[in-house]
């Protein structure tokens, strides 16, 4: 346990380095694009903003990525659940979208816990009944992570993370191959 502590450990200190070194290198990026001169203007604002605009995305999902580490970080002892319920909520802000809390049973000696995900999503991955494995903290077992749940989540932060990645440098490549004729 104490070497996959080390490695959780370390995960985190790279993600609060990329969270905090990326956008600054991006700001800095854009303010190098501003001030080139011999560029259009026009052209120096579209190349900072494909280099500022995109951080949104990163920071989303940098979040993302920041609850995944903290789940996988407590939640450690597996266990076997039962989806109870897909637990569809219907959001106004969303345009009147369906989102799906699944809510899981599992037990723990003679005690019985009923948890709901934190997070919602569009479309239901697990049907009522399904069994699926758990990880939970067990000093809280309310602290938990589903990994087919949490697949979804990472493959999420890593697209989001690759637009507030890739984009900045597109808009570094469009202020500079825009000096070709």
């Amino acid at each position: 346990m104490g070497k996959e502590t080390s490695s959780q450990d370390l995960a985190l200190k790279q993600w609060r380095f990329f969270v905090i070194f990326w956008p600054l290198l991006c700001f800095v990026l854009a303010g190098i694009i501003l001030c080139q001169s011999g560029l259009e203007i026009e052209k120096r604002i579209v190349g900072a903003g494909f280099a500022i605009q995109p951080q949104i995305f990163f920071i989303i999902g940098m979040r993302i990525r920041r609850r995944l580490l903290k789940e996988r970080r407590y939640a450690t002892v597996l266990t076997t659940a039962t989806v109870i319920s897909a637990g569809r909520e219907t959001s106004v802000s969303g345009g009147y979208k369906r989102i799906y809390y699944p809510m899981y049973e599992f037990q723990i000696g003679n005690d019985i816990y009923q948890v709901k995900s934190p997070v919602g999503y569009s479309n239901s991955c697990a049907s009522k009944g399904q069994k699926v494995d758990l990880y939970y903290n067990p000093q809280n077992p309310k602290v938990f992570y589903v990994p087919i749940m949490q697949k979804r989540d990472n493959r999420w932060s890593i697209l989001l993370c690759g637009i507030g990645i890739v984009y900045p440098i597109i808009g570094m490549l469009y202020s500079q191959l825009s000096f070709l004729p």
